[in-house]
């Protein structure tokens, strides 16, 4: 009998112990998931590397030619990485401009942490925020106009007008209320000189007049435009940049910047971001959102949020031009 009995203790533990291990494993959470979505891609011709000069620090340099293909013949743009900068990897990056010499805008959203930033473009170090102040508004795009700059929420149904000088908060606005045409929501912002472009999360980009909306305190939209992809609608647009009379959009949850003819809506060409970051940088980060264009270097400036690395690159000519001479845009 006592041997069963020390049998029996001993099953018993095991089981305990058994039970207890099933218990305490933790339940994972998948993050940073990159959706590939559906894109209407025909490989663009691979072209030879020409040296360039750059008046940013060469950091890194890369040639990249996407190899996605559909049906459809849309290009997929080569691009050339001429520097790598630092990025606050506490920024949650809604908007991306280009300041200045040296300087960037970025808007930033999360709730309780929106803000608009300036932004040291070497060092990634942040010059000066201003808080949305109200941690139930969740900042999204940015624009500048002139002297002023507009910054969107995301729900909220608000945006803010500030002194770009300043940062000071000079005006604030509403999104129009039905029936009127109205964006569903708060997601990129820029300005094509004469109208602020929105973007909404939709197919739907939404061109605004900027002078009626300061006076006003509405959104005033003047036309809107459907983004396309072959005869399919082209929605989740997010970051927008326009950059010699085309739209640059992120679409949101992909590693892919679609460029957009603004009179029609029609996606003309493709960048692929895809592989800026290396596995150990994915895995602390977040989607690719951000775009911003100086005009006197020609570089696009590209990064995410919460991204560590902030990127400069240019366009192959070869095959960038050929989109802006058809463009109607311009």
């Amino acid at each position: 009998m006592q041997w069963r009995r020390g049998l029996m203790l001993t099953i018993l533990l095991g089981l305990i112990a058994c039970n207890s291990l099933t218990q305490s494993r933790p339940t994972v959470t998948p993050t940073n998931v990159v959706v590939s979505l559906p894109l209407a891609i025909a490989p663009a011709p691979t072209a030879t590397p020409t040296s360039i000069t750059v008046s940013l620090p060469l950091v890194s340099a890369a040639e990249t030619t996407p190899t996605l293909t559909t049906p459809q013949s849309i290009p997929s743009l080569p691009y050339r990485i001429v520097a790598v900068y630092p990025h606050d990897t506490r920024a949650w990056t809604q908007g991306l401009i280009v300041a200045g010499s040296g300087r960037l805008y970025e808007g930033t959203g999360d709730y309780a942490n929106s803000s608009l930033r300036e932004v040291d473009l070497v060092t990634g170090e942040v010059l000066r925020s201003v808080s949305l102040g109200d941690p139930t508004l969740y900042g999204e795009g940015i624009a500048q106009v002139g002297d002023r700059m507009f910054q969107l929420t995301w729900q909220n149904g608000r945006g803010f007008i500030y002194d770009a000088a300043t940062f000071e908060r000079t005006g604030t606005f509403t999104y129009p209320t039905p029936p009127a045409t109205m964006p569903r929501e708060g997601w990129g912002l820029t300005y094509d000189g004469t109208h602020l472009i929105m973007s909404d999360g939709t197919a739907t980009l939404y061109f605004i007049d900027p002078e009626q909306t300061v006076a006003t305190g509405q959104l005033t939209i003047v036309r809107t435009v459907t983004v396309t992809i072959g005869d399919r609608p082209r929605d989740r647009l997010n970051e927008l940049e326009y950059i010699d009379g085309l739209i640059f959009a992120n679409v949101w949850y992909s590693d892919q910047i679609v460029l957009i003819n603004p009179t029609d809506g029609r996606v003309v060409g493709v960048l692929d971001m895809s592989g800026l970051l290396s596995p150990q940088e994915r895995a602390t980060a977040d989607v690719l959102n951000g775009i911003a264009y100086d005009p006197a270097s020609r570089q696009i400036f590209v990064t995410g949020k919460y991204w560590p690395r902030l990127f400069a690159i240019t366009l192959d000519q070869q095959f960038y031009l050929p989109l802006i001479s058809k463009s109607d845009g311009q």
